[in-house]
């Protein structure tokens, strides 16, 4: 990790503009910058100077150090060093507790690691903690910790359903939720009846095997109504709905004045022919292409919408989006990041209407290489709204009454995209085939079909494009020096690599000693169009620890990109729209003056941005996915006792985890009903193997299953065996592909 400091008085000094978000900045700095130079303790005076403080606001940073020394968050070391609780500590994440009684310390872009109940000492789910590793495992092949000191106490509330027992009322957690049940008193305080969904606080600690105590403090209607169960899933995950009244009042501001707005100062691209294609259901739009022939090369147009025009640094829509860090997608609702007189309106390329952008223009040759970049704050009108399917349609040749013009595009869209996916697979870059679900809904919201959504050519257009851009823009910014988020994703590490070599083994492929990219293309393209090939997908994925934000060129391994950040969403992504504000000044050319540079956000300061971002879009997706679970797991409640075919997505010593086909819906095989047992969790392996070693159940296998039970609070289908489940075991086989550890590799 780069250690590099920025010069001295290049830094940006964090000023005491609004207390709690700078309070909330400095102490996600403080730990952050602390916990990442374990090796390199440093007094107050000194890490105020690291992280950029100016001189004028030290004495508030002095003393919201001494708070955090005083609550424990952070401990004085020799010579009066700042450390964190422990110095043992191997590392720092948040601790995502199982209603079984064990957890995990997640870190963006790295592998999780698995803590047993012995060693959560007093951490509850949500805490920030730190860690040591520790030799034994209960578990084989997974690495292991156990929590020194907790960091922080994530804020916490429950929401669930309200049942009477007897003479208690008890509120049981919608979802995985580590405890069990919630006793609560005087429900009737805040109206809520009987099955009804409420959100509920703690009092005292909670136990994962104990029923906790709580009181509620809001009550959101009848839990069987979806809109309801929606704004349970949004309250559960701490995403907030209404926008400040400041903020909404300056995007008011900001849509009064667009009319009168002058081009003058921008390149009038107006008259280049400009489309968007999205999903049939997008309402917010910030992405354009064109595509022209300049001088008999291609001249890709990537226009992507001037978000930082209306929302400036220091403003009340700049706090409230950096709050927020990005917009949430759930099945049928958005909750943006940006009022939607913006994110809908002003800021959003609607087809026809003049609009604010920044363009990225990149030229190639014949073989889809970048020949020429530059860069224009830009004005464009769209001239078509596609959706994927309509422009599938069109390349298909059965759209007839298409603007031929519009078609034209759309081939020669398609000609560069196939050039551009070439160059990057000879480069390394991976591509997953796990299809997404898409949901069916009736007039009041109810899912009447689920399937896997289509993903025509059309989808991999803008793919490619994006990913140029983005791209260029990085490299751009590398190449000035300056401090920016980028998105990385490191490879695996190689105790990842070497359990994915074993597994890819058992799936009777024959991988090298250590998994280059080279090596996992050539797994995905071997699986293609086979039975095994979900159970290769799967894996892979798996294996690989997730992209996030932060300030070092770890660079993006997936994509096999040195440079790689976010550009193109501002409208729903806030990195991406500090990407756009440095863009803007690297595009008028003052970008390498001394006094712009005094200006810029300091490398801690933006890793702090990093890191609320990273949690904030794990958030995002937690909510996506639990609130597609609870819609598919109520559609599956009609399905009780029926038959399907479906295919293994999971293996634990719990049981095995069966996604119902065609629906993509999930539910687990509890092993006590698995025959001939008992059967042994091999973790290296991922597979559960029978007792005489004569049946062997691994991810990717084809089974068929009976519903037998469906929890729609829980989020839980419980399943059973329809037929003959797991394949004949050739233990001679697995030892013939076994995988020796790798002695090293080359990143």
């Amino acid at each position: 990790m780069s250690r590099r400091r920025p010069p001295r008085g290049e830094d940006q000094p964090i000023t005491a503009g609004g207390p709690d978000s700078v309070r909330n900045a400095w102490r996600n700095s403080i730990i952050h910058y602390i916990g990442n130079h374990p090796s390199r303790p440093l007094k107050c005076r000194a890490l105020a100077r690291e992280l950029g403080v100016a001189d004028a606001d030290y004495t508030h940073f002095r003393d919201l150090v001494h708070r955090l020394t005083a609550d424990g968050t952070l401990h004085l070391g020799s010579g009066r060093t700042l450390t964190l609780p422990d110095a043992r500590a191997d590392l720092v994440g948040t601790l995502h507790l199982d209603r079984r009684g064990f957890g995990f310390i997640d870190r963006p872009g790295l592998p999780g690691v698995y803590v047993p109940p012995a060693g959560l000492s007093d951490a509850r789910h949500g805490d920030t903690v730190s860690a040591r590793l520790v030799r034994s495992s209960v578990r084989r092949g997974a690495r292991t910790a156990e929590i020194l000191a907790v960091i922080r106490r994530a804020e916490r509330r429950w929401v669930g359903v309200l049942a009477r027992h007897g003479r208690r009322w008890l509120v049981t957690p919608s979802g995985s939720s580590p405890v069990s049940a919630i006793d609560v008193d005087d429900p009737a305080a805040l109206g809520a009846r009987e099955h009804d969904l409420v959100v509920v606080e703690p009092l005292g600690r909670a136990n994962t095997d104990l029923v906790a105590r709580g009181v509620i403090v809001e009550r959101l209607g009848p839990s069987t109504d979806v809109a309801v169960a929606m704004r349970g899933v949004l309250r559960r995950y701490g995403v907030n709905e209404p926008f400040p009244p400041d903020a909404l009042d300056e995007a008011r501001q900001a849509a009064a004045e667009w009319s009168n707005d002058a081009f003058d100062d921008r390149d009038d691209l107006r008259g280049l022919l400009t489309i968007t294609i999205d999903p049939p259901d997008a309402r917010d739009f910030d992405d354009a292409i064109s595509i022209e022939r300049v001088d008999g090369s291609l001249e890709l147009g990537v226009h992507i919408a001037d978000v930082a025009r209306f929302v400036p640094p220091g403003s009340a829509l700049d706090a409230e989006a950096a709050r927020r860090c990005n917009s949430v997608y759930l099945p049928g609702y958005v909750v943006p990041m940006l009022p939607p007189l913006l994110s809908n309106g002003i800021c959003s390329l609607h087809e026809g209407q003049p609009r604010l952008t920044r363009s990225a223009l990149l030229r190639y040759d014949a073989e889809g290489h970048v020949r020429a970049v530059r860069f224009a704050n830009s004005v464009i009108c769209s001239a078509r709204r596609l959706t994927y399917e309509q422009a599938a349609e069109i390349l298909a040749g059965r759209l007839r009454d298409c603007d031929p013009r519009i078609a034209a595009l759309l081939r020669e869209a398609e000609t560069l995209a196939r050039q551009i996916q070439r160059r990057r697979f000879a480069d390394g870059m991976l591509s997953l085939n796990l299809p997404e679900v898409q949901l069916e809904f009736d007039p009041h919201g109810a899912v009447i079909d689920a399937h896997p959504a289509e993903s025509g050519f059309p989808h991999t257009i803008i793919e490619m494009f994006m990913v140029e851009a983005n791209e260029a823009v990085c490299r751009a910014l590398a190449e000035v020096d300056v401090p920016h988020l980028r998105r990385v994703h490191p490879p695996p590490d190689p105790e990842s690599d070497e359990r994915l070599a074993h597994r890819l083994a058992a799936l009777t492929l024959h991988p090298r000693r250590s998994l280059d990219r080279a090596a996992l293309q050539r797994a995905i393209e071997s699986a293609r169009g086979k039975p095994l090939e979900t159970a290769v997908n799967y894996t892979i994925l798996r294996a690989l620890p997730q992209a996030a934000y932060s300030t070092e060129p770890v660079g993006h391994f997936a994509l096999a990109s040195r440079d790689y950040c976010h550009f193109t969403s501002p409208i729903r992504r806030y990195p991406d729209l500090t990407i756009h504000r440095l863009l803007d000044l690297h595009i008028r050319g003052v970008i390498e003056q001394r006094s712009v540079r005094r200006e810029l956000p300091t490398a801690a300061h933006l890793q702090s941005v990093a890191a609320q971002c990273n949690a904030a879009e794990r958030r995002a997706q937690q909510a996506e996915r639990d609130a597609r679970s609870m819609l598919l797991v109520r559609f599956m409640e009609s399905k009780v006792g029926q038959t399907f075919s479906g295919v293994v997505t999971g293996v634990t010593s719990i049981g095995v985890f069966v996604q119902i086909q065609p629906f993509m819906a999930e539910g687990l095989i509890r092993t006590a009903r698995l025959r001939d047992g008992p059967w042994r969790h091999d973790l290296k392996l991922g597979r559960l193997t029978s007792a005489r070693a004569t049946r062997v159940i691994s991810i990717g296998q084809s089974v068929r299953v009976g519903v037998t039970a469906v929890d729609t609070i829980r989020q839980w289908i419980e399943l059973e065996p329809a037929g003959p489940l797991g394949e004949a075991s050739d233990e001679k086989d697995v030892r013939r592909h076994k995988v020796r550890k790798p002695r090293g590799r080359r990143r």
